[in-house]
């Protein structure tokens, strides 16, 4: 057994058993508790199947979390064994995602749930929690009642059938009613639209509102989904925010009935939410695919999937709906190869941090970075940030990631400090999701006082157009970074969303002005005079104003003929791994000193 990680143990609910053998598995699941608990939890964990027993037998547990790879026990095996000898235990077994088929063999032979690794957050793993335990009562209850009355056949049926949440059809009935309607759909030669609908934003709604307010968001977009039907459409909960619907279609040149169906699902959501008193505003993301053109279960889950991801992966086209096409598998398959692979990238330590290098137009001495994370996988070859980070921003795996940026830079700060090189900042980006976690801040800051990295050294860079879509949940955040001595930067001012209004709300110490305002600005006047008024802007309001991809002579000119405070871009220096940094950092560094010794003479 490795060391119990304890958090809070002055309450005597949340109590969790883990059996994993991964640390860094293991503390993935801790901190996506920690989030999801707020703290409030306990957490034991044992790296062997043979401890789970002593475990249980020193103390009482609310679940289970069970590993299906220990090392010395596999399979689905174990969950028999476990539910015969502690049958009021509820467990959730954790899998890769190629697991699938021990995982549901698992929940035939006991276990109340399954999740695979890649796929969790911590919504998901709370509600999975929480209905587990209730699974696990609720099967306790029919077992016991089905010896007494044998017409509850009926009700265990429709639970196994109905998702216990929105009263809708479940996964399971889901499978059951495409395989029927491929059927019929072959027999007849009838076609049908398969649409995959996913809200936006649901887990913000979770983090600021709670898990009670998120569960009614889902019972009420579920009763107005139902309004929008016609006779013969189907709809199904697949679980989390995701919801499926088939509808028939008339003819096969006429596709008018799915345009009137998302037209009445898309007017579904006009009016916000109100729930506890608050109102709540959600919009879905529609994928849509067809029968025939996907032939089977499996194709139209995929292309439907393909087109709903496309909307989600482009958040300021404004677009709702997407109808799939052949390119967007090429993406998709894309997507689903870098989450595959994210687990073996962090064991196998394949990310590195590049460092590139602001120059400060009034202390061009000083040393300013920002540090660029970089994938270069085994299996994929180079990975582009702006590829991996979406896959992973709404996930705690992100602060798996922000981590090993903090880390990287520590051994860059240790090795300017061995040389007594002093560092003035390191520019970290971090994602709205990240800043939406009521317990960010109070990681982040933990990381920082773990690897004794000062937080005035440091400053967090978000997007612009991340802030704009999460003022209110960022704003708490932010504050609590700045308090510490942590500087924030908002990034790419100008790309599309700028509003000064945003100013105002948040206390800002950099405005990193985005790279469209200042390509060729010196050809530009009218650029020049909008950059002019931001710059004068941000100084009257104590910020420092960053103009970025600067690439050209003549651009760093301009700007700093404009006044800017600080420059980046590839002109004056490029992104570049740590090891070369150092190199040329301690080159100029000793050119300077030799500089100034020769002048020394002179002066006297």
């Amino acid at each position: 057994m490795y060391n119990s990680l304890l958090e809070h143990d002055s309450h005597n609910e949340n109590v969790f058993l883990l059996a994993e053998d991964n640390p860094v598995d293991a503390e993935i699941v801790r901190a996506m508790l920690d989030e999801a608990y707020d703290g409030k939890f306990t957490l034991v964990c044992v790296d062997q199947y043979s401890e789970i027993a002593g475990a249980l037998a020193k103390q009482a547990f609310d679940l289970l979390i069970l590993d299906m790879n220990l090392p010395d026990s596999t399979g689905s095996r174990s969950v028999t064994l476990l539910r015969e000898a502690y049958p009021d235990l509820p467990i959730v077994v954790l899998t890769g995602q190629t697991d699938l088929e021990i995982a549901v063999e698992s929940l035939k032979l006991g276990a109340q749930d399954f999740l695979t690794k890649n796929d969790i957050t911590p919504p998901l793993l709370a509600r999975s929690f929480y209905y587990a335990k209730e699974r696990r009562k609720s099967e306790q209850a029919l077992q016991q009642s089905l010896i007494d009355i044998a017409d509850r056949n009926e009700q265990l049926n429709q639970l196994a059938y109905t998702d216990h949440l929105t009263k809708l059809p479940n996964r399971t009935q889901f499978e059951a009613e495409i395989n029927h309607r491929l059927k019929n759909a072959q027999a007849e030669k009838k076609q049908f639209a398969l649409l995959y609908l996913d809200l936006n934003n649901f887990k913000t709604v979770n983090d600021n509102f709670g898990h009670i307010v998120g569960d009614e968001l889902l019972i009420q977009v579920a009763n107005r989904l139902q309004i929008t039907l016609e006779a013969g459409d189907f709809i199904a909960r697949m679980g989390g925010d995701e919801f499926l619907i088939f509808t028939d279609l008339i003819d096969s040149s006429n596709r008018e009935r799915v345009d009137q169906l998302i037209e009445n699902i898309l007017s579904a959501f006009d009016a916000p939410f109100t729930i506890d008193r608050k109102e709540i505003q959600s919009q879905p993301a529609i994928g849509v695919a067809f029968y025939p053109e996907a032939h089977s279960a499996e194709l139209l889950m995929k292309h439907a999937d393909c087109a709903m991801y496309e909307v989600k992966a482009n958040p300021e086209s404004g677009q709702f709906v997407r109808f799939y096409t052949g390119e967007m598998e090429e993406k998709y398959n894309r997507k689903v190869m870098i989450a595959a692979q994210l687990d073996h990238a962090i064991k196998q330590d394949e990310f590195d941090v590049f460092f590139q290098r602001i120059e400060d137009i009034h202390q061009p001495n000083s040393l300013n970075y920002e540090a660029l994370l970089r994938w270069n996988s085994e299996q994929m070859g180079p990975v582009r940030p702006e590829e991996f980070i979406p896959v992973f921003e709404d996930s705690p795996i992100i602060n798996q990631l922000t981590k090993i940026v903090l880390k990287k830079s520590q051994r860059l700060i240790k090795q300017l400090d061995a040389s007594n090189i002093k560092l003035a900042s390191i520019k970290i980006n971090v994602t709205a999701s990240q800043l939406s976690s009521a317990n960010f801040s109070r990681m982040f800051l933990s990381w920082l006082e773990e690897l004794s990295l000062s937080p005035s050294a440091f400053c967090v860079e978000l997007t612009e157009r991340q802030m704009v879509k999460n003022v209110a949940t960022c704003i708490n955040q932010i504050e609590e970074l700045r308090e510490a001595g942590v500087k924030i930067a908002l990034d790419d001012f100008g790309a599309g969303y700028s509003s000064i209004k945003l100013l105002l709300e948040f206390a800002i110490d950099y405005l990193k002005l985005d790279m469209s305002l200042i390509k060729d600005i010196e050809k530009h006047r009218r650029n020049q005079a909008l950059v002019s008024g931001i710059i004068e802007i941000g100084h009257r309001m104590g910020m420092k104003v960053v103009a970025e991809g600067v690439e050209t002579l003549d651009e760093y000119q301009t700007c700093k003929k404009l006044q800017c405070d600080m420059i980046q871009g590839y002109y004056l220096h490029r992104p570049e791994p740590q090891e070369s940094l150092l190199e040329k950092t301690l080159e100029s560094q000793t050119s300077n000193k030799t500089a100034l010794n020769k002048q020394a003479p002179e002066l006297a």
